[in-house]
C-alpha cells in the first residue's frame, strides 16, 4: 500500500521566503514610474518612406495612464505607452492625415517645417545670419522653453520662427550675451510683431532676469479667449494650450504637436530636463514644434476673431443694394444711424452647439 506523504519545509525556508517578499515589496516601493517608449517594428525612420516622412521622432502614440497609477506617488499624467496597437493608430504619415484633416501635400509641408530649424549655440557668423533673417520679418513666432517657476527662472531654449525656418538658441550655452548680440533688439522692436501662445510667464522672466521688455506682441491664447467669448458671450473659466488651439484651428496630428509629460509631485525635476546637456532630440524637436506653427495658428484664430466684423460689413454691402427703390431711398434718409439690421445681429439666440464645442476639453492637455 502507498502512503503519500506531506511535504515539509524547513523554518528556515520560511524565513528564506519572507524575505524575497520583503525584498520584492521594497523594490516596488522605490522603483520610479517611468515614461516606456514601445516602438512599433518597422515604425523608426529609414525603413520606408512614409517613416521617413513622418520624422525620426515621432516614434510613439501617448495614451492616459492606467486608473491605479492615480494612487501612486509620482504618477505619470500623460506617458508615450504605446498598447495593443490598432491600425491608424500609428505615427505613420498617412494615419496622421486620416486622423486630421489635412492633405498629403498640406502635411509634407508641415512636417518639412518641423524638420527645417537650426540649433545655434555659440556666437559666430551663423549667429548674426539668424539674427539678420529675423530682422527682416514684419511677424515671427516666438516661444520659450526652460524650467520656468518664477520671474528669475533660466530660459533653456529661445525658439524664434519665420515662415520659413526655425532658429532655436541654446540660452544654457550663449547666455545674457545672446540679448546683447542682436536677441534684445528683435524683442523690444515695434517693427517686428511677436506671435506668442500664453505671453505672461515669458514676459515676466524677460523682464526681471534679462531686462528685456519684449514689444508688438500677439497672443494666440488671448485671441482664443475672444473667439470663445464672441461664440459663447462670455469668457470661460480655463485657457486651451497651444496644442488644443492647434488642433482645433489646424487640425495637426499629434505627430506635429509636443505634449509635456510633467509627472505629479515631480513638476520642478522633470521640467529641468530642459537644462541637461546635450540636449535631447525629442526636447529640440519640441522646442520647434511650440514656435514653427504660430504664425499658422495667428492667422487662423485672426479670421475668427474677425469673423463678426466681416459679417457686419456684409450687412452693409447688402442692405441697400439688394433693398427696394423706395426702402433704398429711406436707407438713404437714415444714413447717419446705425441699421436696424445690425443691431439685431447682437440679438440672435447663442448656438448650444457652438458653446460646447468652445468650451476646453479637460481630457486633453
Amino acid at each position: 500500500m502507498l502512503c503519500s506523504k506531506k511535504p515539509v519545509i524547513h523554518i528556515s525556508q520560511f524565513y528564506w521566503i519572507s524575505e524575497r517578499i520583503k525584498g520584492l515589496q521594497l523594490c516596488w516601493e522605490l522603483m520610479p514610474l517611468v515614461s516606456v517608449r514601445a516602438l512599433e517594428p518597422g515604425s523608426y525612420a529609414g525603413v520606408n518612406k512614409e517613416d521617413e516622412a513622418a520624422g525620426d521622432w515621432n516614434l510613439m502614440r501617448q495614451t492616459r495612464p492606467v486608473l491605479h497609477i492615480d494612487r501612486v506617488p509620482g504618477k505619470v499624467i500623460f506617458s508615450d505607452v504605446v498598447a495593443n496597437y490598432k491600425r491608424g493608430h500609428g505615427h505613420r504619415r498617412q494615419a496622421a492625415m486620416n486622423r486630421s484633416q489635412i492633405s498629403e501635400e498640406e502635411y509634407d509641408a508641415l512636417n518639412k517645417l518641423v524638420k527645417n530649424h537650426v540649433l545655434i549655440n555659440r556666437l559666430g557668423d551663423l549667429f548674426k545670419k539668424a539674427v539678420r533673417d529675423i530682422k527682416a520679418e514684419s511677424a515671427v513666432g516666438f516661444s520659450v522653453e526652460g524650467a520656468m517657476f518664477g520671474r528669475h527662472s533660466k530660459v533653456s531654449l529661445l525658439s524664434i520662427a519665420t515662415p520659413s525656418c526655425a532658429f532655436v538658441f541654446d540660452m544654457c550655452t550663449l547666455g545674457d550675451a545672446a540679448f546683447d548680440n542682436g536677441l534684445r533688439d528683435v524683442l523690444e522692436t515695434e517693427e517686428i510683431e511677436k506671435v506668442i501662445h500664453n505671453c505672461r510667464l515669458v514676459s515676466d522672466c524677460l523682464y526681471h532676469k534679462y531686462r528685456v521688455t519684449i514689444c508688438n506682441v500677439f497672443d494666440t491664447q488671448v485671441a482664443d479667449l475672444m473667439v470663445t467669448k464672441q461664440q459663447c458671450g462670455q469668457f470661460p473659466r480655463t485657457v486651451r494650450s497651444l496644442p488644443q488651439c492647434l488642433t482645433r484651428y489646424l487640425h495637426l496630428p499629434e505627430d506635429l504637436l509636443y505634449r509635456p509629460q510633467i509627472r505629479d509631485g515631480y513638476v520642478v525635476l522633470d521640467s529641468l530636463e530642459w537644462h541637461k546637456r546635450p540636449l535631447p532630440i525629442t526636447l529640440e524637436a519640441a522646442a520647434v514644434k511650440n514656435c514653427i506653427f504660430l504664425l499658422h495658428l495667428q492667422k487662423k484664430v485672426h479670421e475668427a476673431l474677425m469673423l463678426p466684423f466681416y459679417q457686419c460689413v456684409d450687412v452693409f454691402l447688402n442692405l441697400v443694394r439688394d433693398a427696394e427703390q423706395a426702402e433704398a431711398s429711406e436707407h438713404q434718409a437714415r444714413d447717419a444711424l446705425v441699421p436696424f439690421e445690425l443691431l439685431s445681429l447682437n440679438d440672435q439666440p447663442v448656438d448650444d452647439q457652438k458653446t460646447l464645442e468652445f468650451l476646453p476639453d479637460p481630457a486633453t492637455s
